[in-house]
């Protein structure tokens, strides 16, 4: 049976959720004080750390709408602690991902990077994460329940000299590829190797190990023993080579930030938040393992949640990016359609019963998430309509839209009255309307002669129409 390798690292996230500290990619963090910073954190973009990585467990991915992943859970924490925006770009040809730092395109690359020789002549590496070995990733016999222990061990690599005129595939310029061409030179051996297309990661061809694509491939042993519990055709006992550290690379020229890198790991390391974070990652037990198969079929190439199909349905109704919607829905219900606001709001996409009702949809029928996204989408053309009389921009058409389904059509245009008295710009939702959003709640603005709905909490809407864009963002890099 064919097996997505993705889902294995997204299911323990979601047994550990209630321990998970990441925060979503653009989001500012809330300033730790125990964390004061010695010197500057030097980035290409004031105040913003920006990450290039790419789609792995030990990277960054997105796991029912929510960003994830070793490195980026501890950047998210480094970020955190120095009062720092955390950007993510995806570099979807790993091989380049350390050309593309040198261009100039982030500050730093998280990639379950080896440091090796050959690289350090390029860029600069942190202290290491942690220390791992690369093992040999090969399939057990077709009829190993028929074999003994000592027969299937036999039909197995157990030396790497062994591989002599095989063919195995690795990642273009990884450090796998490297210790191949080291093993031949310094042996004499010979085998085939072969260069994975660049937009394949090192789960990829574990994938194709398992479901008898490739014979073999190399892989970090940290990785390996969790998809070890996940497939039950692999072996990954082999060594391949002694223990190499894993670190994050930036330019020769950023001495602040490696040397801010390096203070931060050596407090973090051996923290309570940095052992849950690593365990979290790379320790299996049972119950994990049962979890892993209950949850198998979850995530699918780009997949954000159960409803993506449905989400694509609807975002035609409105002419939507589909990421859009799904971003909305995540910010409203994290994609569960049975929760309920202590206000009553319902589903998906949290609808009250009155709203639905006008709609077609009965309250009982909220939990259904056709029926709750069906009304959902009629509400948002209503507010589109309503705003598109008003706007010609079709950006901040979505930005009122948005910001009008969360706090109300009434409370958006009192926003605008107060715009206009103050002289800002009424068709500008960003520091225009949003800006006065924000002032409904206090007295000189809530009691203003022109406000008709009287004070809002107005950095709910301000804050939910910046969630949505920064994880739409998120999306659109996470999915083709």
């Amino acid at each position: 049976m064919k097996r997505n390798p993705l889902l294995l690292i997204c299911s323990l996230m979601f047994v550990f959720q209630t321990c998970q500290q990441d925060k979503p990619s653009g989001v500012k963090a809330p300033k730790k004080e125990t964390s004061k910073v010695d010197i500057p954190v030097y980035t290409q973009k004031e105040g913003i750390l920006t990450v290039l990585m790419d789609n792995s467990l030990t990277s960054y991915f997105i796991y029912k709408g929510q960003p994830l992943g070793y490195e980026y859970e501890m950047l998210a924490m480094f970020a955190r602690d120095n009062d720092l925006k955390l950007e993510v770009k995806i570099v979807k040809q790993v091989e380049s991902i350390l050309d593309s730092l040198l261009a100039g395109n982030g500050d730093l690359v998280a990639a379950n990077l080896t440091i090796s020789k050959g690289r350090m002549e390029k860029v600069a590496f942190t202290k290491p994460l942690f220390r791992t070995k690369q093992v040999l990733v090969q399939r057990l016999p077709e009829n190993k329940s028929k074999l003994t222990s000592d027969e299937i061990e036999n039909s197995l690599i157990r030396d790497r000299l062994d591989l002599a005129g095989k063919e195995i595939m690795v990642r273009r310029n990884s450090s796998y590829e490297l210790m191949l061409n080291n093993l031949m030179d310094e042996t004499g051996m010979y085998l085939s190797l072969i260069q994975a297309p660049g937009d394949l990661v090192t789960e990829n061809l574990i994938d194709k190990v398992a479901n008898k694509e490739i014979d073999y491939t190399i892989c970090d042993q940290n990785k390996a023993q969790i998809f070890d519990s996940y497939y039950d055709n692999i072996d990954i006992k082999t060594p391949m080579s002694l223990s190499q550290p894993i670190a994050w690379a930036v330019n020769k020229e950023s001495i602040e930030l490696l040397s801010k890198l390096n203070s931060w790991l050596n407090k973090k390391k051996g923290s309570l938040e940095f052992n849950v974070i690593n365990n979290r990652y790379f320790e299996m037990n049972k119950r994990k393992e049962r979890f892993i198969a209950k949850e198998y079929d979850f995530v699918k190439d780009g997949k954000i949640s159960n409803y993506d199909e449905l989400i694509k349905k609807y975002a035609k109704v409105l002419d939507w990016d589909w990421r859009l919607l799904a971003a909305t829905i995540y910010q409203e219900s994290k994609f569960n359609p049975k929760t309920k606001s202590w206000q009553g709001a319902t589903g998906l996409m949290q609808l009250m019963p009155r709203t639905a009702k006008s709609y077609g949809i009965q309250p009982n029928e909220l939990g259904i998430p056709e029926k709750n996204l069906k009304a959902g989408t009629q509400h948002f053309l209503m507010l589109e309509d309503h705003w598109n009389d008003e706007l010609t921009d079709s950006l901040e058409i979505i930005k009122f839209t948005l910001g009008s389904y969360n706090v109300g059509l009434g409370h958006v245009q009192d926003a605008i009255r107060l715009t206009k008295k103050y002289e800002l710009n009424t068709k500008l939702w960003d520091d225009n309307v949003a800006q006065m959003l924000l002032n409904k709640s206090i007295p000189k603005y809530y009691k203003d002669p022109v406000v008709k709905y009287g004070y809002c909490r107005g950095k709910e809407p301000v804050n939910y129409v910046k969630s949505i864009f920064s994880h739409f963002q998120l999306y659109t890099q996470f999915t083709e």
